[in-house]
């Protein structure tokens, strides 16, 4: 059996990120014998002109496939490459911090040069793709949406009741995650709070403020986020904005009740199992923390609803989607 060379590039690994390498290198674990995975490290990591060029450079004579996973986009415009560009984000707004120079390099870098130059894109929502379409049109013959996949280390563990003192599980603790807002919602509960992330000063006065029981998890492997999936009897994630919205369906495949945000791309991967609620406003927040603790007959079907959901974030269907995708392009 002939073997599809497949180069996955990862950016230089750094403390702080490292998502996208583990979710990739699930993926590949699932992928068919056929599969020929080599995993590339980029060796400099930020965006100076020398880091951008010595990354190419190190790319430049790969034999085979070459996917990029994410982030470093402009390894896309090597040409004459069978390239796959995985983007997982394609926030215009984030554009916007910057400069009017500094903006049109990165459109030109990471978005509209390597477009032009690879065989295919993959986002991993329509949302995503509707990012990219307001930067790039021309880029729709050429993107494709493949969904990321449940971490599959997570099982079902459900639960016919609620704990005496709901435990309510926040993940991620950056501006957008919105903690403020959950944290103010729940104020009138009593619950306690896990909340996964590095909290500042600010954060910590705040659940102070408004007496909240929490516990602070950060800087934890995945294991233990596990745990705490297991053990909490209510997911928060209302987040401002997502490309994606990973909790969502790791808590529906553990089998938790899930509030979260009506915004961007999470309604798409919540489907009909997650109660949605719009972020800015904590009474409606409020009203869905109470709907989900004291209606047990709306959670349990919330909870069911979310199970039919993540049927489609499988590593098994992703898995074989991008087997596919490889197949096509080793074709051309």
């Amino acid at each position: 059996m002939k073997k599809i060379r497949v180069n996955y590039i990862f950016r230089k690994r750094g403390a702080s990120h490292n998502s996208i390498e583990e979710l990739f290198q699930s993926i590949i674990r699932h992928l068919p014998e056929e599969i020929d995975a080599n995993i590339v490290e980029l060796p400099y990591e930020g965006a100076s002109l020398k880091s951008i060029c010595l990354n190419i450079w190190h790319v430049f004579f790969l034999k085979g496939i070459i996917h990029i996973t994410g982030d470093v986009h402009y390894i896309g415009i090597i040409p004459f490459k069978k390239t796959i560009l995985t983007i997982h984000d394609a926030n215009i707004f984030s554009l916007n911090k910057h400069s009017a120079i500094q903006q049109k390099m990165l459109k030109l870098l990471w978005f509209v040069l390597p477009a032009i130059f690879v065989k295919k894109i993959t986002v991993i929502s329509e949302f995503t793709k509707k990012q990219l379409l307001s930067i790039y049109p021309k880029a729709i013959k050429k993107t494709e949406v493949i969904y990321n996949p449940v971490n599959p280390i997570l099982k079902s563990e459900p639960r016919s009741n609620l704990s005496k003192k709901p435990i309510v599980l926040h993940l991620g603790t950056k501006e957008h995650k919105n903690l403020t807002n959950t944290v103010k919602a729940l104020s009138n509960f009593d619950c306690e709070l896990y909340i996964v992330g590095h909290m500042d000063q600010k954060q910590s006065e705040l659940v102070n403020t408004y007496s909240i029981d929490y516990t602070n998890f950060s800087n934890i492997a995945f294991d233990k986020v596990k745990d705490l999936y297991e053990k909490c009897d209510v997911v928060s994630f209302l987040s401002f904005y997502e490309g994606f919205g990973m909790p969502i369906i790791e808590a529906q495949k553990v089998g938790r009740a899930i509030i979260t945000s009506n915004q961007c791309s999470i309604p798409e991967i919540g489907g009909d199992g997650a109660l949605f609620v719009d972020p800015n406003n904590i009474e409606a927040i409020s009203r869905a923390f109470e709907k989900v603790f004291y209606k047990d007959n709306f959670r349990s079907e919330l909870i069911n609803k979310g199970y039919e959901n993540v049927k489609k974030f499988s590593m098994y269907r992703i898995s074989a989607k991008y087997c596919q995708l490889y197949k096509s392009i080793e074709k051309k």
